[in-house]
């Protein structure tokens, strides 16, 4: 079923991307079927004319995703999909999205919580700023929408779908200042009906906060390495579950395809909801951007949360939401509740900024920087530990996962990365061996030095 492949040549779409969702759609309709072994890197390459290199690309992004498993000296076979896609899933002729009827002490700052000084072209910002300051007088001497400005959440709309392979409309999309405004709408808008929400431990504490402000009971549900723990979400009383399935926070495990299925066949079954975080899976180095949550689903279940807080910079305080239809008129019944948090001038900035294709530029540069960031802290790292420390993790986001053995105790450990400058996470401490989130977006260049 691969040999049937013909690549568009004409497309903009790069011939990896092709013969990788070309792959990915037979083994979705099932035409290659589970435990099928794919032809070879080298018989792929001969029998398609294409080059080797190719064929790795499109076969690495599978692997990734959970598609396909590699046996060693034996090698790549399809996955177990059968009970997740009974029919073909259609991407490309998805029905379109039917919106007629959505009318007091010292803080310490640590550098690492930062982004990179100096990856924000601020004279292109600047220039939009002013365009907006001028050219768009009646929208400066107005009030803006509570739902966020339209201009934007279109620009959003577009982003998301083209980049994460989300399925979405303009309308759908809440502007606010911050990941915790949002996720406190969206407990207002469900508190009424659901009482309890399960969140991924360790996790994004944050959310269950916010959660547990509101009133809903909460529900630690274990994240193992290939992200949280399905059993244990379906032994739960939750109604909604807190994932971050593209880079899990802390741990920064990636959840395959097969576990993306199962989270949403248990929204469906459940009729819950899962409250996608998506706030850094655009940042990948050696793979593909794996497709969000919010683009698979067919039931109308997933609330997708998005920020530019770590693509761009933290000072920007906008991020937005993507409600589900269904909960489209519970929104509009609290919404007069809620005036825009983030500022009308950057929104209409923000709109020009991904519309004129300047965040695309902007994305490439800082997987640069980030990618060289990385390898530096790594190569760091080891000429203090030695043998002793490993990156793992390390593929995505800005936060990378650090193996450490060491004969020092929790808090001493933790005072050596403060006395850097560096805030960490112990995920893991057993017998001197330690698991240890680190971000290092943040860390000026001339600190590896």
């Amino acid at each position: 079923m691969i040999y049937n492949f013909i690549p568009d040549k004409i497309s903009k779409k790069p011939i990896y991307i092709q013969l990788y969702e070309h792959i990915r759609d037979e083994i979705e309709s099932q035409n290659i079927k589970y435990g099928d072994k794919l032809p070879s890197i080298r018989e792929t390459s001969t029998s398609l004319k294409l080059s080797k290199t190719t064929v790795e690309n499109s076969y690495f992004q599978l692997l990734t995703e959970g598609y396909l498993e590699s046996i060693p000296k034996k090698g790549y076979f399809a996955t177990d999909l059968k009970d997740y896609f009974p029919r073909k899933l259609d991407r490309k002729n998805t029905p379109a999205i039917d919106t007629k009827h959505i009318q007091a002490y010292k803080e310490i700052n640590y550098i690492n919580d930062n982004v990179h000084a100096g990856s924000m072209d601020l004279k292109i910002w600047k220039k939009l700023y002013n365009n907006v300051l001028f050219d768009c007088t009646d929208e400066v001497y107005s009030s803006g929408s509570h739902q966020g400005e339209y201009r934007l959440r279109y620009e959003i709309s577009r982003f998301v779908n083209s980049t994460r392979g989300g399925h979405t409309s303009p309308e759908q999309i809440v502007i606010g200042a911050g990941i915790q405004y949002l996720i406190g709408i969206l407990a207002g808008i469900l508190k009424g009906s659901i009482h309890t929400a399960a969140v991924e431990h360790p996790g994004y504490e944050k959310a269950k906060y916010i959660f547990e402000d509101y009133g809903f009971n909460t529900i630690d549900i274990p994240v193992a390495e290939n992200g949280i723990n399905i059993q244990s979400l379906k032994h739960s009383n939750a109604d909604i579950v807190y994932v971050s399935p593209s880079h899990q926070y802390p741990t920064g495990s990636l959840m395959p395809i097969q576990k993306r299925l199962q989270l949403l066949s248990w929204a469906e079954g459940r009729k819950g909801f899962i409250l996608e975080d998506d706030y850094d899976s655009l940042i990948r180095f050696e793979s593909r951007p794996v497709p969000c949550l919010q683009g698979l689903d067919k039931d109308d279940r997933v609330i997708y949360l998005g920020s530019f807080s770590k693509i761009l910079t933290p000072a920007l305080r906008i991020s937005y939401m993507i409600l589900p239809l269904r909960l489209w008129d519970d929104y509009i019944a609290i919404s007069n509740k809620y005036t825009q948090s983030s500022s009308k001038l950057e929104q209409l900035t923000l709109a020009q900024f991904i519309g004129e294709g300047h965040i695309d530029k902007h994305l490439r540069k800082i997987k640069r920087i980030y990618s060289k960031k990385r390898d530096l802290l790594k190569n760091y790292l080891e000429t203090i530990w030695g043998d002793d420390i490993e990156l793992i993790s390390a593929d995505s986001g800005l936060h990378t996962v650090i193996s450490l053995k060491s004969h020092y105790n929790a808090q001493e450990i933790v005072d050596f990365f403060k006395s850097k400058g560096l805030h960490i996470t112990i995920i893991n401490n057993l017998e001197q061996h330690f698991e240890i989130s680190l971000s290092y977006s943040g860390i000026p260049f001339d600190s590896f030095i």
